[in-house]
């Protein structure tokens, strides 16, 4: 018998496929998933910091790896690459897909950068020094018309862009490119359940492209993100 938790997890899956209203959403009936993968994937929980973060500047961030440039497709449906986005500034980079309904997933990224935006446009000099980024690994889904929705009801108040890419073929490089790991959650007979098994990645990329801390939960919050953005300013 499947645990309650994952139970509960079965019908918030229904509710979010029935809102989508897409083929590949999951069907009403979802009897025959594997539990123990639908409950690793989107347990319930709620993300509470249990540290301060440390003073900018009080520490240095090592090099984790250097990113490549990668064509990407905006919220207004123009071709632009990533190192025109990012424009010589510090970058934010959380990978997402907008119908993620895994606690500490994508909703808490995007929660975090929202605050991340708001504590960005408080401050002028870092508001033009810093762009934040969220970048749809469902091009299929995620067309320029949703990611421009998605961006109004969030309402930057900074250059906060919502972007994909052109489709897989692309898509594929740029999650290697940064080691994001993404895969369909899939029913026993192949079929696509409409969500996916992801590891929660943001990353904070520096002006010379090259990533210096990767958060994840347990570690992303907007004060620790914004204090190593600061950090990175004064080396």
């Amino acid at each position: 018998m499947i645990h309650a938790r994952v139970a509960l997890l079965l019908v918030l899956v229904a509710s979010v496929a029935a809102r989508a209203g897409e083929e590949s959403a999951p069907p009403q009936s979802l009897r025959g998933l594997d539990g123990r993968a639908l409950e690793y994937t989107y347990t319930v929980g709620h993300f509470v910091p249990e540290y301060t973060p440390p003073a900018p500047g009080s520490y240095e961030l090592p090099v984790v790896d250097t990113i490549d440039d990668h064509p990407l497709v905006d919220e207004d449906g123009d071709s632009v690459r990533l190192f025109e986005l990012t424009r010589d500034r510090i970058a934010v980079v959380a990978f997402i897909y907008t119908t993620c309904i895994e606690t500490t997933g994508c909703p808490l990224s995007q929660a975090v950068l929202h605050r991340l935006d708001r504590a960005l446009a408080a401050d002028a000099d870092l508001r033009r020094r810093v762009v934040l980024v969220s970048l749809s690994f469902d091009p299929e889904r995620d067309d320029p018309a949703r990611l421009g929705a998605v961006r109004a009801a969030n309402a930057p108040k900074t250059d906060w862009r919502f972007v994909t890419t052109s489709g897989e073929e692309t898509l594929a490089p740029l999650l290697d490119d940064f080691g994001q790991p993404v895969a369909r959650l899939r029913f026993p007979d192949g079929r696509w359940t409409g969500l996916y098994r992801h590891v929660l990645k943001v990353f904070l990329v520096d002006r010379a492209h090259r990533v210096r801390n990767v958060y994840s939960t347990g570690l992303l919050d907007a004060g620790l993100v914004l204090n190593d953005v600061k950090t990175l300013l004064m080396e």
